[in-house]
């Protein structure tokens, strides 16, 4: 599952080259700081969530039947690399604003000890 980077600095790297832009709001919600994102189209549109804490994401996860939780960065293709160059995205490698969430189910299976 593609999510937020719980780990996203909002003091760091700015994503606004990658098309959209993201701020504190100053609130925190039980789960997390709540950001105000906006994707930067001809016409910006934005909306407040909430930048949901790494311990709260993977307590729900283990929580819902879910196990082994691992963040994994993103990776740029080579196609990516060769039509924009890696510096473009050398701001997003220093503060990725998104991880790839990965938790395999328990198995259900009588017995079971294994991801299904």
């Amino acid at each position: 599952m593609l999510a937020p980077s719980p780990d996203f600095r909002f003091d760091g790297p700015s994503p606004i080259p990658y098309g959209f832009g993201s701020a504190l709001t100053g609130e925190e919600a039980e789960t997390g700081p709540r950001v105000r994102i906006t994707a930067l189209l001809d016409s910006p549109t934005g909306y407040v969530t909430v930048c949901t804490r790494r311990e709260v994401w993977e307590k729900c996860l283990r929580a819902a039947g879910l196990s082994d939780v691992a963040w994994v960065p993103l990776e740029v293709s080579e196609a990516g690399l060769r039509r924009f160059g890696a510096h473009f995205r050398a701001d997003l490698h220093a503060g990725p604003p998104l991880e790839m969430l990965c938790c395999p189910r328990l198995s259900t299976t009588p017995g079971g000890t294994g991801a299904s």
